[in-house]
């Protein structure tokens, strides 16, 4: 896995430019700030597992992205892809079936993955998720975290043009 500090974004940008973007990172660890700004300097679309959650309807802000969400989401992956837009899915990415869905999908319109793995210790995600409107309980982000780390060895294996790990300051 390649190394690249947060502020190290020309090499970042470098990496994901023309192909299908894996935001992958605990709850609170920044994945949603830093889409944004790689789609500013790409041009690339951003899709949100929590922004389909959010529509959905009874949604209090705490629940985990459902499945109802995740088929909309992919949904919308694959009109941009289609569409041959670059795509930056945000979400935890901390299951295996959930990067393989997107990476097929991106692969059924010839487009390559690359994962971006925001590498922030566990007490930054919790003291940063504790800030946020759409809160994910403690015990939520400690499991995120432990699948992450657990994948990191995995993620070469998976099919993925490539997989870059973003250091937090």
């Amino acid at each position: 896995m390649s190394l690249f500090p947060l502020c190290d974004g020309a090499a970042v940008r470098e990496l994901v430019s023309g192909r299908c973007v894996l935001m992958m990172g605990a709850s609170g660890a920044g994945k949603s700030t830093l889409a944004a700004q790689l789609a500013g300097t790409t041009g690339a679309v951003v899709v949100s597992y929590d922004g389909h959650q959010r529509q959905t309807v009874g949604d209090t802000g705490i629940e985990p992205v459902g499945d109802l969400a995740l088929m909309k989401a992919w949904t919308e992956l694959e009109g941009h892809c289609a569409a041959g837009r670059p795509v930056i899915v945000d979400g935890t990415h901390c299951q295996p079936q959930r990067r393989g869905k997107v990476r097929a999908v991106a692969a059924a319109y010839g487009l390559e993955t690359v994962v971006v793995v925001l590498l922030v210790p566990l007490e930054v995600c919790l003291a940063q998720q504790r800030l946020r409107g759409r809160r994910v309980l403690d015990k939520d982000v400690v499991r995120q975290h432990e699948a992450i780390v657990a994948a990191l060895p995995l993620l070469a294996g998976e099919g993925h043009a490539a997989v870059i790990g973003v250091r937090s300051r």
